[in-house]
């Protein structure tokens, strides 16, 4: 059902990239994490077995802040 609605969305946003609803999770996990929520916080939203699996997300988001810091440049 949640599919749906989604696509809807999407659909009414203007949007023609392909997106899933798995899409929005991966988005919405990393946008919790980006904001300080706890990873076993966002691990339980997202119903994960394992906090390991939202570990992953963690991760995508220490390397976008490693980028950040790494495109400074000082002259």
């Amino acid at each position: 059902m949640a599919q749906h609605a989604f696509k809807n969305w999407v659909k009414s946003a203007g949007i023609t990239k392909k997106l899933s609803f798995h899409c929005l999770r991966h988005s919405f996990a990393t946008i919790l994490i980006s904001l300080g929520i706890d990873v076993y916080v966002v691990s339980k939203t997202l119903t994960h077995r394992s906090v390991r699996t939202t570990q992953i997300y963690a991760e995508v988001v220490n390397q976008k802040k490693r980028d950040t810091a790494n495109s400074i440049t000082l002259k």
